[in-house]
């Protein structure tokens, strides 16, 4: 009997180290794959600079429009509560750029309307996110923000903003693109059909002085 006992001990002892071993057997399995995938993700590991305000230097001395598809603004009439559509072309020159501040001329027509323009200063973060501020030769200011989102055509600026205009409100967003001497857009702007230096000669106000 006591052999028979002794004999089951021995058995129990076999399995419980059989387990065991497939445990450890099993535990370095998981550490080794645990160093392998850790050794490649560490391998693969890329430290990404953080961009800086210089990323946007290359926006000195660059012209924007708004594209056909983008023409369409709105105007509130406060006092019917009227929503009327209008068409509005807007030129930036961006004429310089500095620590992420940039300054210019813009010119706008809405619709059939004679052109009018502002002085544009601005600020673009790291990360592409704009601040626009306009100002008229009356003094009175508009505010605007956008983004720049990148496109398979190259950078956009996508503004938009509300401006007051004869008792109402006018509204735009716009994916505002690039445009330089060559290109169609450049002998003829969507909606006002003139050139870009031809409308830009409606600016009438003081250029904004380049930061020291």
């Amino acid at each position: 009997m006591r052999a028979e006992i002794h004999r089951r001990g021995r058995r129990h002892a076999a399995v419980g180290l059989d387990m065991l071993e497939g445990r450890r057997l099993l535990s370095s399995l998981r550490a080794s794959w645990a160093s392998h995938h850790g050794a490649t993700a560490s391998v693969r590991r890329v430290e990404v600079p953080r961009p800086t305000a210089d990323r946007w230097s290359w926006m000195a001395d660059t012209y924007w429009y708004v594209p056909t598809p983008n023409l369409a603004a709105v105007v509130y009439e406060p006092t019917s509560g009227a929503l009327t559509p209008l068409a509005d072309q807007t030129v930036f020159h961006i004429s310089g750029y500095r620590r992420g501040y940039f300054w210019g001329e813009t010119v706008a027509q809405f619709g059939s309307n004679a052109p009018s323009s502002s002085a544009l200063v601005g600020s673009v973060t790291p990360q592409g996110r704009v601040l626009l501020s306009f100002t008229s030769t009356s003094g009175a200011t508009t505010t605007g923000y956008g983004v720049m989102a990148r496109s398979r055509a190259g950078w956009t600026m996508e503004n938009q903003m509300f401006s007051s205009a004869s008792g109402g409100q006018i509204g735009h967003w716009a994916y505002m693109v690039q445009t330089r001497p060559g290109m169609a857009s450049w002998r003829s702007l969507p909606s006002v059909g003139v050139s870009v230096p031809t409308f830009l000669s409606n600016y009438s106000g003081p250029t904004p002085t380049p930061i020291a």
